[in-house]
């Protein structure tokens, strides 16, 4: 029976025109995905997505539930992730497809998975990243930070830099070291830096990494050379 989760009765008010389209992506970051799978999962290599076609666009499959999974996909192996993580996996040309065939099915269109993902743009192969150092700090920002941090008990390190990636234009880059690779650790952190920027905004996007992560190594060796702003003591 439908909902059986607050993302499946956001997707029904949704339907019903009594809430935004744009507040479904703030429960839907929230919230987890179940994914089909092929059928034997291979163990040699990498899994592909399930990909559907929307308007002659490519879209990953996915469901709000495991009900929802049975009942438009049949019994199959499936893998379940958090909406925000797979946002940040899949590429950037890449939509949702949320519960295709169902009763409250939705694409989300490559930008909202944009969005999903924190603003965050994956970075093409090819493109150049210049990091350095901001002219004048944000010290209000940091100090904030420092204040959220200590209360993250996973948070061992906290740098910041000045980013560009291509031609877009910088942006505010917090790296963060963690203690193990926790999603609980790393949604915390998430929401400290948007508490802090929220409270002290900067003229500038600022976005997090986990320089921890072996998707960021890249960033991680360019991150090397700059003193922490914050070291768990």
């Amino acid at each position: 029976m439908l909902p059986i989760n607050n993302l499946e009765e956001s997707l029904k008010a949704a339907h019903a025109g009594s809430i935004p389209s744009g507040e479904i992506l703030k429960v839907l970051a929230e919230s987890e995905l179940w994914i089909p799978l092929p059928n034997p999962v291979g163990n040699d290599e990498r899994t592909p997505l399930p990909i559907m076609s929307i308007d002659e666009r490519p879209y990953v499959v996915a469901y709000t539930s495991a009900e929802q999974l049975r009942q438009n996909a049949g019994d199959v192996a499936h893998a379940v992730i958090g909406a925000r993580e797979l946002a940040n996996t899949i590429p950037e040309e890449l939509g949702l497809a949320i519960n295709p065939g169902g009763e409250i099915g939705l694409p989300i269109h490559p930008p909202g998975v944009q969005i999903l993902r924190g603003g965050r743009k994956t970075v093409k192969a090819g493109e150049s990243i210049r990091l350095g150092e901001p002219e004048e700090d944000p010290s209000l920002l940091l100090g904030l930070l420092r204040q959220e941090f200590r209360e993250i008990s996973d948070v061992t390190t906290a740098r910041r830099a000045l980013v560009q990636v291509g031609e877009d234009p910088p942006g505010l880059l917090i790296g963060v070291t963690t203690d193990g690779n926790y999603a609980g650790s790393r949604d915390a952190v998430v929401a400290a830096v948007r508490r802090a920027v929220s409270t002290e905004p900067v003229p500038l996007a600022v976005d997090t990494i986990f320089l921890g992560n072996p998707e960021e190594q890249t960033l991680a060796r360019l991150f090397s050379d700059i003193e922490p702003f914050y070291v768990r003591m």
